[in-house]
């Protein structure tokens, strides 16, 4: 099964006098537009996803009073917009492109998953200056007994904004967990899970620090 889309919103405008009292003006490219795939695939007891999708984002210059400097808007990823309305806001000034690869396998005795993703956000004034992560994961999911459930993931991944000169930060995490299910409907769980980030690199100005966090969950669970 395969998914396809594109969308585009793009406005040209020209203007060449300045507006009275001489406030300046904003013309030229004002484009958004995308487009994204996605294939997923079953067989057996596979079952595969591969997605991507890009949005270039280009917006127009700002001419002072006197029309004798112009700027561009600053560089904005595609996101959400704070809750309020639209949900999603179109980036500013971006090539922003994303890619998700997944797969799981049922083993019987257990099940298997590996996801892999990578999203990067590149001003398209300047090549050099962009934010970049990725990261993958894999994980088993399973049951040693009829009423003992089990599963363990780990990842890592890294995060890179804006070049080298900017802040740069590797990742880890990984989880153990168990269900002792008393019912079809109770159950007791315990979960434990850890993790960590790397020094920043390249921070001009600060004083960064490495981190690492560890927490555990022990309770039951009823539900009606």
């Amino acid at each position: 099964m395969g998914t396809l889309f594109y969308t585009q919103n793009n406005a040209n405008t020209n203007q060449v006098n300045v507006a009275a009292p001489n406030t300046g003006y904003t013309a030229g490219t004002n484009n958004q537009s995308g487009y994204g795939i996605g294939i997923n695939y079953t067989w057996q007891k596979l079952l595969a996803t591969a997605n991507y999708q890009s949005f270039k984002s280009e917006n127009p210059y700002t001419a002072n009073a006197t029309a004798t400097t112009f700027t561009a808007g600053a560089p904005a990823a595609w996101g959400a917009n704070g809750g309020a309305a639209p949900a999603v806001a179109g980036g500013s000034n971006v090539n922003d492109t994303q890619m998700y690869f997944a797969a799981t396998y049922d083993f019987g005795i257990l099940k298997a998953y590996a996801q892999y993703l990578d999203r990067k956000v590149e001003n398209n004034l300047n090549t050099s200056q962009y934010f970049k992560r990725s990261a993958q994961q894999i994980g088993v999911r399973g049951f040693a007994t009829k009423t003992i459930e089990y599963w363990a993931s780990v990842g890592n991944g890294r995060v890179q904004a804006f070049g080298a000169g900017q802040p740069t930060a590797n990742f880890t995490g990984y989880q153990l967990g168990s269900n002792y299910w008393l019912s079809k409907r109770t159950n007791l769980y315990a979960i434990w899970g850890v993790t960590g980030t790397s020094n920043v690199s390249s921070v001009a100005g600060d004083n960064p620090r490495s981190s690492n966090a560890s927490q555990y969950a022990i309770g039951a669970r009823h539900t009606f």
